[in-house]
């Protein structure tokens, strides 16, 4: 069993814990040198397990099939392919129930030769009717590609009319099925989400009918952003981890609780920012889903190094504490510069997590998966935190991590408790600016719906006095 020799070894002292994630920098380098090669054959590998699973997750022989990939996983061997997670997953195509029409209906598709996305491109599309604005012609010219996946590609176009940069992401459209990821971003509106400005439907010569979705271009990442200080072995300033650790909060907040959707793929590189105001925006919701208490969800979700424990155990009716756990995973790597959980599988993550946060109990498994009844771990202790950290950091900063990196979910930390803790007090003086000088982006601007789950004090903590309008 893999995870008994890799605990065994480390029990032993064969395997240290001197890097955050143990080997890490080591497993880092090889894991990207690898992670072109491997990068398209793990992405097949996922959607032949996720493939219509979600459509029929009723079906008790598909859900006891997902659970039994999950958890064999990890106390037989790796051999099992929904055990490939990659580490650069961008998203997974997953559909929802069958298709009313209506959207079609409504947009008109215009034929495309190519791919779309050839530099100098010209795309012209007739927008306007969502929202009830009168049909109007958008040309888009496109740019360059920014990103691609198993879902398709997404590439920077101007607009022809406005002169303003969008970033449009193509994914090849089923008809038979809604694309989840459309509904839903339909309904965000929020200043630290990324926004939709409309959609169109595209064909190739082929036929191939793909969805297109615009939206505002915001050119960096907080994975991007981070590498620059990494590669010189600097921390990234505090005021910089507080700022992206509150935003992403306070997104998951509105996502959670006023929209009811979980994200499910929490990760650097879906954590957009504008470096001149440091506003960060939440992106990619091709994974995310509105959770039904009382109906099984797949297990084999979200990017590997931010995978919550639960996942990994094969639960199926997990909640939305399964994004707190990556933000605390997100966190712990602007802190440390490297992943903190850097497995090089989904068996591997589980030892990566237990090598820090010590040998789940019985009763914190039965919290992440009642149905999971194995417990043959060698006893591990926890890693002290200050050790894991092998810097001076704020006590609030560990603290804080602490809280969010729970085997239990319902101990984790709500996204709204988390922007009340005293890690992100400095961001509420009132005499507080960017390092620059120039203002912080607005962080108190809240909701009466983003609040309305919140308590008298935790409105006091999250809001003081002198920023109250």
């Amino acid at each position: 069993m893999n995870v008994m020799r890799r605990l065994k070894s480390f029990t032993t002292g064969r395997i240290s814990i001197s890097d955050p994630g143990g080997d890490c920098s080591t497993k880092k380098a090889k894991v990207e040198q690898e992670a072109e090669r491997k990068f398209t054959d793990e992405l097949h590998a996922v959607e032949r397990c996720t493939t219509g699973l979600e459509q029929h997750m009723a079906s008790t022989s598909l859900e006891v099939a997902m659970i039994a990939c999950s958890a064999n996983a990890i106390d037989t061997t790796e051999k099992v392919e929904c055990d490939q997670l990659p580490k650069q997953m961008h998203v997974m195509r997953i559909w929802d129930d069958k298709v009313d029409n209506q959207d079609d209906k409504d947009m008109e598709a215009p034929f495309m030769s190519g791919n779309g996305t050839e530099t100098g491109q010209i795309i012209t599309t007739t927008v306007g009717v969502w929202n009830g604005q009168p049909k109007q012609k958008i040309s888009y010219m496109s740019e360059r590609v920014v990103g691609t996946g198993s879902f398709g590609v997404v590439f920077q176009a101007k607009c022809l009319e406005s002169g303003e940069q969008v970033a449009i992401k193509k994914v090849l459209q089923d008809k038979r099925y809604k694309n989840r990821e459309l509904q839903i971003m339909r309904l965000l509106d929020h200043p630290n989400v990324v926004q939709l400005k409309h959609f169109f439907y595209s064909t190739t010569e082929k036929d191939e009918v793909y969805l297109n979705l615009v939206i505002e271009y915001v050119p960096e990442t907080i994975y991007q952003v981070l590498k620059p200080y990494s590669r010189m072995g600097q921390q990234m300033p505090m005021i910089y981890v507080q700022l992206y650790t509150y935003q992403i909060c306070r997104a998951l907040n509105y996502m959670h609780s006023v929209i009811g959707v979980c994200h499910r793929d929490i990760k650097p590189q879906n954590l957009l920012v504008n470096l001149h105001t440091h506003e960060l925006k939440l992106c990619d919701f091709g994974s995310a889903k509105m959770l039904v208490p009382g109906e099984p969800n797949i297990s084999y979700i979200c990017s590997r190094y931010y995978r919550a424990p639960e996942l990994i155990f094969g639960a199926t009716e997990y909640t939305t504490a399964i994004d707190l756990w990556s933000v605390g995973c997100v966190l712990a790597e602007l802190l440390l510069g490297q992943p903190l959980f850097p497995g090089e599988s989904g068996v591997d993550q589980l030892v990566e997590v237990i090598k820090i946060l010590g040998t789940p109990t019985r009763e914190e498994i039965k919290c992440m998966n009642p149905n999971y009844i194995e417990f043959k771990f060698p006893q591990i202790k926890a890693h002290p935190w200050h050790k894991v950290f092998h810097m001076p950091l704020p006590p609030e900063a560990v603290d804080i991590v602490s809280r969010l990196l729970q085997y239990s979910p319902n101990l984790r930390s709500t996204a709204l408790e988390a922007c009340a803790h005293p890690f992100f007090d400095d961001l509420r003086d009132p005499y507080a600016c960017l390092p620059d000088g120039q203002p912080f982006p607005h962080l108190f601007d809240f909701t009466p719906e983003e609040l309305a789950h919140a308590s008298p004090e935790l409105r006091r903590r999250l809001v003081p006095e002198p920023l109250k309008k």
